[in-house]
């Protein structure tokens, strides 16, 4: 994914209006195209070509100076690199489910507070976060809204966000889930201000 969909980035946008119409959680939603540099994914797959190619050389009927094979398995590292760094598949073949949720949740955190989340005058504010090479979607929430909101309701949705593959879909999803929730317990009060930028941002990486 290269950016949002201009479809999805109004229906997200509506959706985080009509929340807040309706109470003083401040939402923020980020979807970002990963959530790491999944460097070591890509060493991963060099190394495994690397030996591959040695693998190859060493049974192979030709003979080739020692020299060679030094040379042919550096080459077949840096291509492996090379090719890792090109498609997401190869990121997610090398790496763990259990990996990629905490990168995911880990850049997730990070975002709450980089962006001001944790920082509303309430202490309402509410990240959405759907990282797509993860295929993974985070629910945050400051103190004002775990107080608030009964954890067992709470944690439900955040859970079943968890389990699905995350996609724009199930984000929208999400944010009509918490909007009687968040009406019920944390409703409009007198002089309430949108403090927030109520627009999704995309990050490519």
């Amino acid at each position: 994914m290269k950016q949002l969909d201009p479809a999805d980035t109004a229906a997200i946008t509506e959706a985080i209006h009509s929340l807040e119409r309706c109470s003083c959680a401040e939402v923020v939603v980020e979807v970002r195209g990963r959530s790491g540099s999944y460097a070591h994914a890509e060493a991963r797959f060099g190394s495994l070509l690397a030996f591959l190619a040695l693998l190859v050389l060493l049974f192979s009927p030709w003979a080739f100076h020692p020299a060679w094979v030094a040379v042919d398995v550096a080459i077949a590292w840096f291509l492996g690199v090379w090719i890792a760094r090109r498609g997401v598949a190869i990121r997610r073949l090398m790496t763990t489910d259990r990996e990629r949720a905490a990168q995911a949740r880990q850049t997730a955190e990070a975002v709450f507070h980089d962006r001001g989340i944790a920082n509303t005058e309430g202490e309402t504010g509410v990240l959405v976060y759907l990282s797509v090479l993860e295929g993974r979607l985070e629910l945050l929430a400051d103190r004002g809204v775990l107080q608030t909101v009964p954890a067992l309701e709470w944690n439900r949705i955040a859970a079943e966000a968890r389990q699905r593959h995350a996609t724009t879909a199930t984000l929208l999803e999400v944010l009509r889930a918490l909007t009687p929730l968040l009406e019920r317990h944390l409703p409009v009060s007198e002089g309430d201000q949108d403090e927030l930028c109520n627009v999704p941002r995309f990050v490519v990486e």
